[in-house]
Protein backbone atom coordinates (compact mmCIF):
# COMPACT_ATOMS: atom_id res chain seq x y z
CA UNK A 1 0.00 0.00 0.00
CA UNK A 2 3.01 2.13 0.97
CA UNK A 3 4.96 1.95 -2.24
CA UNK A 4 1.42 2.77 -4.26
CA UNK A 5 0.70 6.22 -2.01
CA UNK A 6 4.53 7.25 -2.47
CA UNK A 7 4.24 6.21 -5.95
CA UNK A 8 1.62 8.82 -6.68
CA UNK A 9 3.62 11.29 -4.67
CA UNK A 10 6.45 10.64 -6.07
CA UNK A 11 5.39 12.93 -9.45
CA UNK A 12 4.31 16.21 -7.21
CA UNK A 13 7.47 15.89 -5.56
CA UNK A 14 9.58 15.85 -9.00
CA UNK A 15 7.53 18.35 -10.33
CA UNK A 16 7.82 20.95 -7.52
CA UNK A 17 11.65 19.98 -7.06
CA UNK A 18 12.73 20.69 -10.78
CA UNK A 19 11.79 24.19 -11.23
CA UNK A 20 14.12 25.03 -8.03
CA UNK A 21 17.12 23.31 -9.51
CA UNK A 22 17.90 25.88 -12.10
CA UNK A 23 20.14 28.95 -11.18
CA UNK A 24 21.48 29.73 -8.26
CA UNK A 25 18.59 28.02 -6.07
CA UNK A 26 19.12 25.06 -7.74
CA UNK A 27 22.77 25.62 -6.84
CA UNK A 28 21.54 25.51 -3.24
CA UNK A 29 19.32 22.75 -3.63
CA UNK A 30 21.29 20.15 -5.53
CA UNK A 31 23.45 20.41 -2.26
CA UNK A 32 21.26 18.44 -0.67
CA UNK A 33 20.44 15.71 -3.35
CA UNK A 34 20.63 12.82 -4.02
CA UNK A 35 17.64 11.05 -1.30
CA UNK A 36 17.21 8.50 0.25
CA UNK A 37 13.99 7.93 2.62
CA UNK A 38 13.14 4.57 3.89
CA UNK A 39 9.76 4.40 5.12
CA UNK A 40 8.88 1.41 7.81
CA UNK A 41 5.84 0.61 9.51
CA UNK A 42 6.42 -2.92 11.17
CA UNK A 43 4.34 -4.33 7.96
CA UNK A 44 5.70 -3.00 5.58
CA UNK A 45 9.24 -1.05 3.99
CA UNK A 46 9.08 1.16 1.00
CA UNK A 47 11.94 3.62 -0.03
CA UNK A 48 11.54 7.18 -1.88
CA UNK A 49 14.60 7.97 -4.01
CA UNK A 50 15.70 11.28 -5.48
CA UNK A 51 18.75 11.62 -7.89
CA UNK A 52 20.43 14.83 -7.88
CA UNK A 53 18.53 15.73 -11.01
CA UNK A 54 15.14 15.63 -9.13
CA UNK A 55 14.10 12.19 -10.85
CA UNK A 56 11.77 10.41 -8.10
CA UNK A 57 11.30 6.47 -7.33
CA UNK A 58 9.25 4.11 -4.89
CA UNK A 59 10.81 0.56 -4.62
CA UNK A 60 10.00 -2.12 -2.47
CA UNK A 61 13.48 -3.14 -2.20
CA UNK A 62 15.86 -2.98 0.36
CA UNK A 63 18.27 0.54 -0.50
CA UNK A 64 21.50 0.86 0.60
CA UNK A 65 22.88 4.39 2.34
CA UNK A 66 19.47 5.84 3.29
CA UNK A 67 19.73 9.20 3.97
CA UNK A 68 16.66 9.09 6.83
CA UNK A 69 14.49 6.18 8.34
CA UNK A 70 11.23 6.79 8.91
CA UNK A 71 9.41 4.53 11.62
CA UNK A 72 5.89 4.90 12.43
CA UNK A 73 2.78 2.74 12.36
CA UNK A 74 0.96 1.69 9.12
CA UNK A 75 -2.13 3.96 10.28
CA UNK A 76 -0.38 7.05 10.87
CA UNK A 77 2.16 6.97 7.52
CA UNK A 78 -1.31 5.51 5.83
CA UNK A 79 -3.32 8.87 6.47
CA UNK A 80 -0.34 10.80 5.88
CA UNK A 81 0.46 10.12 2.96
CA UNK A 82 -3.46 10.04 1.69
CA UNK A 83 -3.56 13.37 3.04
CA UNK A 84 -0.39 14.75 1.18
CA UNK A 85 -1.97 13.03 -2.07
CA UNK A 86 -4.93 14.83 -1.64
CA UNK A 87 -6.84 12.03 -0.64
CA UNK A 88 -8.02 13.11 2.64
CA UNK A 89 -8.64 16.27 4.67
CA UNK A 90 -5.33 17.20 6.27
CA UNK A 91 -7.24 17.49 9.83
CA UNK A 92 -7.89 13.75 9.08
CA UNK A 93 -4.66 12.80 9.40
CA UNK A 94 -3.69 10.55 12.50
CA UNK A 95 -1.11 11.94 14.71
CA UNK A 96 1.38 8.91 15.90
CA UNK A 97 4.36 8.57 16.75
CA UNK A 98 7.24 9.13 14.03
CA UNK A 99 10.67 8.29 14.82
CA UNK A 100 13.13 9.46 11.99
CA UNK A 101 16.81 8.32 12.19
CA UNK A 102 19.07 10.16 10.30
CA UNK A 103 22.29 8.83 8.69
CA UNK A 104 23.24 12.10 7.14
CA UNK A 105 23.17 15.56 8.08
CA UNK A 106 21.76 16.37 4.42
CA UNK A 107 18.61 14.05 5.05
CA UNK A 108 18.00 15.61 8.86
CA UNK A 109 18.15 19.06 6.92
CA UNK A 110 15.82 17.57 4.16
CA UNK A 111 13.43 15.59 6.43
CA UNK A 112 12.74 18.87 9.03
CA UNK A 113 12.14 21.23 5.87
CA UNK A 114 9.98 18.95 4.60
CA UNK A 115 8.09 17.52 8.04
CA UNK A 116 5.16 19.77 8.14
CA UNK A 117 4.25 19.19 3.97
CA UNK A 118 4.00 15.46 4.54
CA UNK A 119 2.66 15.78 7.68
CA UNK A 120 4.59 13.58 9.14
Amino acid sequence: MHRNLLGRLAPTVESQLKPNLVGFTGFLVRGYLSQRWVFETGQERASLIVDIDGNTEVTLRVIESPDVLITTTHDTLSTALEAANGLRSRDSVIRGQITPRFYTIKGEIAFNFLRSRLLL
